[in-house]
């Protein structure tokens, strides 16, 4: 019995929290001195199960996490460490390196310094000093402290690769080169001063870059990240499948290196090839769901593959995990831009630029969106002080000077454009811009002979040909834009665009036929110009050949599927052809492209009111238009008409008289007008544009009506 009870007594101790949480810690410790870190995390994890504020469970969290790179687990349980143990210098000089990586300098070098006070001669609050300076003259400082210490530091190379990298701060590559040398000489076996060389080299296009590169790989642990810069010194050579091979044999070897998963992932993804790219991604998931950076790649997967509602959400997983994580922010916008969400894409812009406000892709996007909302000013004043950041980015200054040009500013746009000139000297935009900006100054001589610089460098550059065409054909010199044309196609005869801008010309001149031969000739050259075969349709549609014209827009539509105007143009043939339900369905097609597309709100909504479709719907439609197109006539016209059907004369009335107005010649809108007129009693209104209407040479639904109104006024 006595046994019995003792062997009850222990079981109950075994079970007891203490002895679990001794269990799981001392389970944690043992899996960290052999690098099982996965294993060591889970076994902390369950410890604060126990103990929410067990010091040595949170220190060895954190320490773990920073191990598998997995820094942003790693700082909140480094932090919660810091708490609980103040004096803990390991803890500090982790929480330090996470700062510096993240560019918190100035938190980074505040652990330093709390380390050197307590210990002045710590090779790694030293190597961390010497990580986060950012003047010349914290460099000399650093680079003073060092050296006080040098002497006393042994055989660590740490110092000595600290001091290459401050002279590589101060532009002294000898100097650079001797330390890391001396690093070697110290540790011959030193992975980080290898490394060091072969970054040092590469910068320098020196051939002893890769054998530095694979001397660190070598001797690293195959989990290293020695090993992920071999592979990223072979992408940058273009030797993708030995850097694919790197990084396959890197996570056979050590499967929880999770930045050898993420970067196999971006290159696959870089290739193309999403489902190899998915199956890196959900790896580096299934170890570490939170993990940030594998959130971030499958928003770009998703993005990339047009899975925009998915794309969204993990970008937005990304903010909830880091709400200040700029890059997130700008493919967010990407994502609800390929959504079609132009205002939550602006907001997201805004957000990331005043987080980086130097994030050039966000800039540059953010300036292009307000460009084309005609937010001049907010381009104006967030281009003029990038460019001041940053005055080497031309793209900048071509958008900052087409805003100047928007605000009629020609003299300002100008002397944007000549900065682009220097920073870009051998680019064509430059003095093409300086063209536009003349010709809109009123000096057409100045500008002819920009455009005529930007197309000897660049024969085949349309634009500038564009704008001399136009200028011929403005002064009435048809002769001279088509020779013009011609002559440059003559030096670049396979330029499908040329071709292109060929067929302008001749449909300038009313030469449909010779557009037609320039067009074809433009897609054989250049099977993706979307234009062109919009522009066949055009033609094929006015000479009533309109299945020849449904066959162009078909291939434009291969092209490129959201293709507004091409799908807008296929709703026109087939009204045109007398096919009302597929030009209502081409229609819908239009404005699932864009919800707010007024052309294909306006017609659908004709369509269901004049053919006996859903009235309540052809309102709304109208309705729809009016709001994204106010001072459209042809809409008014819609609209008037419906409310007219609807017997609400009034409205009707003024819609229509605003319609009239615009489009006096018009006799179907001035048939509408004269019978609302008449209905609110102004007969004088009605009698006038009446006659317009009876008097037009052609037909149009409603003219017999016309003529009867008409008749029974004129008694």
């Amino acid at each position: 019995m006595a046994l019995l009870a003792a062997g009850l007594l222990a079981a109950a101790c075994a079970r007891s929290p203490e002895a679990q949480k001794a269990r799981h810690l001392e389970h944690g410790d043992r899996y960290v001195q052999r690098e099982q870190f996965r294993e060591a995390i889970i076994e902390y994890r369950n410890v604060l199960r126990f103990d929410q504020n067990n010091g040595h469970a949170m220190r060895q969290l954190g320490l773990a996490h920073y191990q598998l790179g997995e820094l942003a687990q790693a700082y909140q349980y480094l932090l919660k460490a810091q708490e609980l143990a103040p004096h803990d210098l390991n803890v500090r000089l982790k929480l330090g390196t996470i700062y510096a990586l993240s560019g918190k300098l100035a938190e980074a070098r505040e652990e330093a310094e709390l380390i050197l006070a307590r210990e002045p001669g710590n090779t790694d609050g030293l190597v961390l000093l010497g990580s986060v300076v950012r003047t010349p003259q914290e460099t000399g400082d650093a680079i003073r402290r060092i050296e006080a210490v040098r002497a006393q530091a042994g055989d660590s190379a740490k110092l000595e690769l600290t001091l290459g990298a401050l002279y590589l701060r101060k532009k002294d590559v000898p100097g650079a080169e001797r330390a890391f040398l001396a690093a070697l000489a110290r540790d011959p076996k030193s992975v980080e001063a290898h490394s060091a060389l072969g970054s040092l080299y590469l910068g320098l296009r020196d051939a002893r870059a890769e054998r530095e590169f694979k001397a660190a790989a070598d001797l690293a642990p195959a989990g290293s990240l020695a090993r992920l810069k071999l592979a990223d010194f072979y992408l940058l050579d273009r030797r993708a499948e030995e850097a694919k091979q790197i990084l396959s044999e890197t996570i056979q070897k050590a499967p929880d290196f999770l930045p050898a998963w993420r970067r196999l992932a971006e290159v696959m993804l870089g290739e193309g090839k999403y489902d190899e790219s998915l199956k890196a991604i959900q790896a580096v998931l299934k170890r570490s769901p939170s993990d940030l950076e594998g959130h971030f790649l499958l928003g770009h997967l998703r993005l990339a593959k047009r899975e925009t509602p998915e794309a969204i959400q993990e970008f937005q997983q990304v903010l909830k995990l880091e709400p200040r994580h700029a890059p997130a922010r700008y493919q967010l916008a990407l994502a609800q831009l390929q959504a079609g969400n132009i205002q939550q894409a602006r907001a997201e812009l805004k957000e990331a630029t005043s987080i980086a406000p130097s994030v050039t892709e966000a800039v540059l996007l953010l300036a292009q969106l307000n460009l084309g909302s005609g937010a001049f000013e907010s381009v104006v004043e967030d281009l003029e002080a990038f460019s001041v950041r940053q005055p080497r980015v031309a793209q900048a200054y071509a958008l900052l000077g087409s805003a100047y040009i928007a605000k009629r500013d020609p003299g300002k746009a100008l002397e944007v454009f000549r900065k682009l000139a220097a920073v870009a000297s051998n680019d064509p935009l430059g003095p093409f811009l300086m063209g536009v900006a003349l010709r809109a100054q009123g000096k057409p001589r100045e500008a002819k002979h920009e455009f005529e610089a930007a197309l000897t460098m660049a024969p085949g550059y349309v634009e500038p040909l564009a704008q001399l065409t136009g200028m011929a054909l403005a002064e009435k010199l048809p002769d001279v834009a088509l020779n013009r044309v011609t002559k440059q196609i003559a030096l670049q005869p396979n330029s499908g665009r040329l071709r292109h801008l060929l067929g302008m010309v001749h449909l300038a001149r009313n030469e449909p036929g010779l557009a037609e031969g320039a067009f074809l000739k433009a897609t054989e050259l250049d099977p993706n110009l979307v234009d062109a075969y919009i522009r066949l349709g055009n033609i094929y549609g006015a000479s009533r050949r309109y299945d020849e014209a449904l066959a162009r827009l078909d291939q434009a539509l291969k092209v490129d599927p959201r293709s507004l105007s091409a799908q807008m143009l296929v709703g026109t043939i087939y009204e045109l052809k007398g096919d009302i339900p597929k030009a209502q369905q081409a229609y819908e097609k239009a404005l699932a492209m864009n919800s707010r597309f007024a052309p294909a709100a306006n017609n659908l909504a004709y369509l269901y009111s004049e053919h006996g479709g859903d009235k309540k719907r052809a309102f709304e439609l109208a309705r729809l238009a009016k709001e994204a197109a106010p001072d459209d006539p042809r809409i008014s016209d819609t609209l008037g008409w419906i409310l007219y059907s609807r017997g609400i004369y009034h409205q009707a009335f003024g819609l229509l008289r605003e319609s009239a107005a615009k489009l006096p010649d018009d006799p179907l809108v001035q048939y509408h007008f004269g019978l609302a007129a008449l209905k609110v009693g102004d007969k004088q209104s009605a009698r006038n544009a009446l006659i317009v209407a009876v008097n037009s040479p052609g037909s149009f639904a409603g003219k017999d009506e016309a003529r009867r109104v008409l008749a029974e006024l004129r008694q």
